[in-house]
């Protein structure tokens, strides 16, 4: 299928031996670097569903740089509008700008939480400002998150995402070099556990700045949330005049226009988009209760800085504004969450033809194959045990059949408005063929 299978060296084989020379790891990130655990590769083309390498390989891209890719890549309407936005200028940095007011009424508009918008470029800008704005406004330093939860790579949030199994009920750094006292004012609890929720306000409500989660935790795949849970969250933040940050960098414009607090009816006091937000372009934001956000104004009077040169830059908001109306008028979520579906239905029928054991994850354009584990997840101890050997074998096999999703057993799939039935029966037709090899 592709030029690894030859004995030649390969252009994206010295690309990369050219990148680790110069870059730590030959990537942007170890999570990026990851994608050589099947082979080195290096790609430079992008349209559509289809990743385009350097050798000339062509791949069926599941992993859309992480998830924002939600029309598909090259879609021309987002890139016309960012073209069109590069006309006037890149960046004013100065004043207000017509986009920014545009994109911010959509997102009051769509998201039941926002009343204000502050544009960064990022989630894990987003979940920063956020967190700040929480510990202004309350005056606490503690916060709570949940484990399996990733909210960027920040000193703030980067704890207990992949804890070990000794680690569990406590704070665990993800990095080397993070600040201790960031870490120690960081409480974890188990997702879907509203009680741990409730035990942690009763011993430290009162040193409690905010409760931050996403709503449906995707960086262990896909954990759903009891509706139960999210409710007691929201009752015991509120009774408290704690803060509820939903980070919905990965669900907010993937799974719903409304988010998943549209989708599960509970309305957060901040919430973090990005993304998906623009289609691949940077651009994020933190949006929520105006008395929370106008602690950043612009008078300098507020107390609370939020800032960033390249923030509201008008490219990004161009590919925001043109991604919601998308997303709106062409029912983006319906097409990806049916799609969703019969690869999850098609991939459990194959595992159970198979004998394989494992289990098929996800919620409408997201899924993830987990092998070895059984049953649906409800939190991240019932992740742990998973068989990330017979995963990699898997993503390996995969991607010589033509499809390409990072090779981390803890991660996802994506599916975009560009993937469609052919796409669907070719991926199906490749995974009954791996797993008849396993």
């Amino acid at each position: 299928m592709n030029s690894e299978t030859t004995n030649e060296t390969t252009e994206s084989e010295r690309i990369v031996e050219r990148a680790r020379e110069v870059i730590p790891g030959g990537a942007q990130t170890g999570l990026r670097a990851q994608a050589y655990d099947t082979g080195e590769v290096a790609f430079e083309r992008s349209k559509g569903a289809t990743l385009t390498t350097v050798d000339g390989d062509e791949y069926t891209d599941y992993h859309l740089g992480f998830g924002p890719i939600i029309l598909g890549h090259g879609y021309e309407a987002v890139d016309e509008a960012a073209r069109n936005a590069i006309d006037d200028g890149v960046l004013y940095g100065t004043g207000t700008a017509p986009l920014e007011v545009e994109v911010a009424e959509r997102l009051v508009d769509l998201l039941p939480s926002i009343e204000q918008v502050n544009f960064c470029n990022s989630g894990s800008e987003a979940t920063y400002h956020a967190i700040r704005l929480a510990r202004a406004y309350t005056g606490n330093d503690k916060i709570l998150k949940f484990e399996g939860c990733y909210h960027g790579w920040h000193d703030y949030v980067d704890v207990s995402v992949y804890p070990p199994e000794d680690g569990l009920g406590e704070g665990h750094p993800e990095s080397e070099g993070m600040l201790p006292a960031a870490v120690e004012n960081t409480l974890v609890a188990p997702f879907n556990d509203g009680e741990a929720v409730e035990e942690i306000f009763r011993e430290h409500g009162d040193d409690l700045a905010a409760v931050i989660l996403e709503p449906v935790p995707h960086s262990v795949g896909c954990l759903l949330p009891r509706q139960e849970f999210l409710e007691t969250v929201r009752d015991v933040t509120a009774d408290a005049d704690v803060p509820l940050i939903f980070d919905e960098v990965i669900t907010g414009f993937r799974h719903s226009p409304h988010g998943a607090q549209g989708e599960f009816g509970v309305t957060p006091d901040l919430t973090c988009v990005a993304k998906a937000l623009g289609n691949g372009y940077p651009v994020a934001a933190v949006g929520g209760r105006e008395d929370l956000l106008s602690q950043a104004g612009g008078d300098n009077k507020s107390g609370v800085v939020i800032s960033g040169t390249y923030s509201g830059n008008l490219p990004g908001l161009a590919a925001a504004r043109e991604t919601i109306d998308t997303i709106v008028a062409e029912d983006v979520q319906g097409h990806v969450s049916d799609l969703g579906d019969e690869y999850r239905a098609g991939l459990r029928d194959l595992l159970a033809d198979h004998g394989i054991d494992g289990r098929v994850i996800g919620h409408r354009s997201i899924f993830s194959v987990q092998f070895g584990v059984t049953g649906e997840p409800e939190n991240y101890e019932d992740i742990l045990g998973l068989d990330e050997e017979r995963f990699h074998e898997f993503a390996a096999g995969m991607r010589n059949r033509g499809h390409f999703f990072t090779p981390n057993p803890y991660k996802r799939h994506h599916l975009s408005f560009a993937h469609d039935e052919e796409n669907l029966a070719a991926y199906l037709d490749a995974a009954d063929d791996v797993f008849g090899n396993l």
